[in-house]
């Protein structure tokens, strides 16, 4: 999406998006959790987004929202930034770092790991940010204060210039101020329909409604946008829900655990790290216990089917930041645990995996 209106301001392709020809400046914004298969099945309800036009694109794996924003800022597969899941193993520490809030162990109250695990290091690739800024383009993110200088938004989202708002309203109000100024693009965030959507479940009243909040403030960005300002509108991910007898806590499955030596990935793509010569048994008891809904795989046989981006293009480095085998949900399941998960994993939204639900995504554009 960024090379995207990059290249609308520069006179390049912008394909797979379309823009007027004197566009000078894009604010791409993530509404955190709206898979395409939600706002299809809720068009009534968001008659602005639903009614826009523009592509059904698919988003990285794991759908997993640190993933996806890290693929969004570096226009990279995660085989090639190396932000491979919410929980990843870090070589070394024999241990998970929790990605999305760049904590040890827990995304809530976990100990920082900035210092530790240096995100710029971890993620060393250079941004669409970064490469609009050479170009002479001017590259702003809009973010939550509290997101300004987090260790996700250094390892994917550096080197434009930095504004804080907080709610919808006011995020758009300055990423459209921002995008005025052209040529210049822009990054902004909120996050509140994926929080509903993971509390309440999505398609629940409380996401209902807070899609409807969300296409009303689209709504009116669209009546203010100035002419030669485009707003293109993606989500990170979609998202299923998993009744309560389907999130399985491992806590209370031990066997499952036996010969792992570091639990990893999100609750429907685990990523398990093995002890030595514990791969064929692992595979084994995770592949009875699941049966029909969700496969094993290896990591060799993850990376050589693309599932993190082609093979040819990893990384040094980031192949061993991959599971040694991953377990991926296909039907309405979860696997969490219940001192490792926030709120225990007892949310009744989920995503993570390759169903359709979780990897189509919107890409919508909306102008004047």
């Amino acid at each position: 999406m960024l090379p995207a209106a990059l290249a609308a301001v520069t006179g390049g392709d912008p394909a797979p998006l379309t823009f007027p020809r004197d566009t000078s400046g894009v604010v791409v914004l993530v509404v955190d959790g709206l898979g395409r298969e939600l706002l299809d099945g809720h068009a009534p309800l968001a008659p602005t987004l639903a009614g826009a036009p523009g592509p059904t694109l698919d988003a990285s794996f794991p759908t997993t929202t640190s993933t996806n924003l890290t693929t969004l800022g570096t226009a990279a597969f995660p085989i090639e930034h190396g932000v491979v899941g919410t929980g990843i193993a870090i070589p070394g520490h024999d241990r998970t770092m929790v990605s999305l809030t760049w904590t040890w162990d827990r995304q809530l109250g976990g100990a920082d790991a900035r210092d530790d695990v240096p995100p710029e290091r971890f993620q060393p690739r250079d941004t669409v940010f970064s490469r609009a800024t050479a170009a002479g383009v001017r590259a702003t993110t809009v973010l939550r204060p509290e997101f300004a200088t987090s260790g996700l938004t250094r390892a994917g989202l550096r080197g434009g210039t930095v504004v804080t708002a907080t709610g919808l309203d006011a995020t758009l109000a300055a990423a459209v101020d921002a995008a005025r100024r052209g040529p210049a693009i822009v990054y902004a965030h909120d996050g509140d329909l994926d929080a509903a959507g993971h509390l309440a479940g999505p398609g629940s009243d409380a996401w209902c409604s807070e899609l409807v909040r969300v296409d009303a403030a689209l709504d009116r960005c669209r009546d203010r946008l100035p002419a030669d300002v485009a707003l293109v509108v993606v989500a990170d991910h979609g998202m299923v829900a998993v009744d309560h007898e389907r999130r399985e806590d491992l806590a209370d499955l031990p066997g499952l655990l036996t010969g792992v030596r570091v639990l990893a990935g999100d609750p429907r793509a685990r990523q398990l790290h093995v002890e030595p010569g514990a791969l064929d048994e692992v595979a084994a008891a995770w592949r009875e216990h699941i049966g029909d809904t969700g496969r094993v795989s290896t990591r060799d046989e993850a990376i050589a089917a693309g599932w993190f981006g082609p093979a040819d293009r990893r990384r040094d480095g980031v192949p061993a930041r991959i599971g040694d085998l991953l377990v991926l949900a296909d039907g309405e399941v979860a696997w969490v645990h219940r001192d490792r998960d926030p709120l225990g994993g007892r949310l009744p939204g989920q995503h993570g995996s390759l169903t359709d639900a979780e990897l189509c995504v919107p890409a919508v554009t909306l102008v004047s």
